[in-house]
């Protein structure tokens, strides 16, 4: 299944600055879930993960998406770890319950 709207997408990301700082790391832990298409996430983060499927990974930059006065450019190194079609409530809620309950992490992860 491929991330489009009403999908609930688990993934797994790394956040950088362009000093190559890691600001956030989500990579070695629970993947975060969010329902895409309802605004959980930066838009132009979402716009990034349209089209993609379990197990493709991806390197995205945003500049000046975070936050106007930071002033700075973001590295996201992104794994799709699995999609799943929302349930109804999901969609009501606007955000996903329930995991994704496979854990597809890769050979190496701490999960």
């Amino acid at each position: 299944m491929k991330v489009s709207a009403d999908t609930v997408v688990s993934l797994r990301y790394i956040m950088k600055n362009k000093q190559g700082e890691i600001l956030e790391d989500r990579m070695h832990t629970t993947a975060v879930n969010y329902l895409h298409g309802a605004e959980n996430i930066l838009p132009a983060l979402e716009a990034c993960l349209e089209g993609l499927e379990t197990g493709q990974k991806k390197s995205i930059s945003i500049s000046n998406e975070i936050s106007r006065e930071l002033n700075d450019q973001f590295y996201f190194d992104i794994i799709i770890d699995d999609v799943r079609q929302a349930t109804e409530e999901e969609l009501q809620k606007r955000k996903p319950d329930q995991p994704i309950a496979a854990n597809k992490c890769e050979p190496g992860c701490c999960c």
